[in-house]
């Protein structure tokens, strides 16, 4: 599988959308890739699509420790894409 080919799919979706609803922010070029907080590095995502693009990522730099731990701590909250998306929208709707 192509996991590059499948983010930068991902990402282009969300370029080019608007979401209504909850919504993660996510970077692009991770901070701990050498990228920014700019506004062109961050797209806007579905916790869902957040859940699934960083475990992409993990597949694309193996050896990149943050990006994986990243990738537990969004996993530790549950067990898979659909669980975190329901979690994170249910905890936003208590604050």
């Amino acid at each position: 599988m192509d996991y590059t080919a499948c983010y930068y799919r991902l990402i282009e979706r969300a370029r080019h959308r608007t979401l209504v609803g909850y919504i993660e922010r996510h970077h692009v070029r991770p901070r701990c890739l050498g990228g920014s907080d700019s506004s062109r590095n961050i797209v806007e995502v579905t916790p869902e699509e957040h859940y699934v693009a960083h475990q992409l990522m993990v597949k694309m730099y193996p050896g990149v420790t943050k990006l994986a731990t990243a990738a537990v701590w969004m996993a530790i909250r549950c067990s898979g894409n659909k669980a975190y998306g329901w979690l994170k929208r249910r905890n936003a709707e208590r604050e």
